[in-house]
């Protein structure tokens, strides 16, 4: 197998879709697959694809960091409202 511009085009807009319409979990494994094929041929890979491709897992990553650190808080706060007492 070698590397196919459409391939990885098709995994970005893929991603991209899954963020849009919040399915985060779906998004995660899209994401995955696209870093092992970034990494499987970025080597090989024009210099422009690659950092297309590098930039839209860095803020696929960020983006899901801020994600996760939201939904610590959003439990955080769900348990102090669950034991709060009036």
């Amino acid at each position: 197998m070698t590397y196919s511009k459409d391939e990885a085009q098709s995994k970005i807009q893929r991603l991209g879709e899954l963020m849009i319409t919040k399915r985060y979990d779906e998004a995660w494994t899209v994401a995955s697959n696209l870093l092992a094929y970034f990494r499987a041929y970025g080597d090989v890979m024009p210099g422009s694809d690659y950092g297309v491709i590098d930039e839209v897992l860095r803020s696929f990553f960020s983006v899901n960091n801020q994600l996760d650190e939201v939904s610590m808080l959003a439990y955080g706060m769900g348990q102090k409202a669950v034991n709060t007492q009036l």
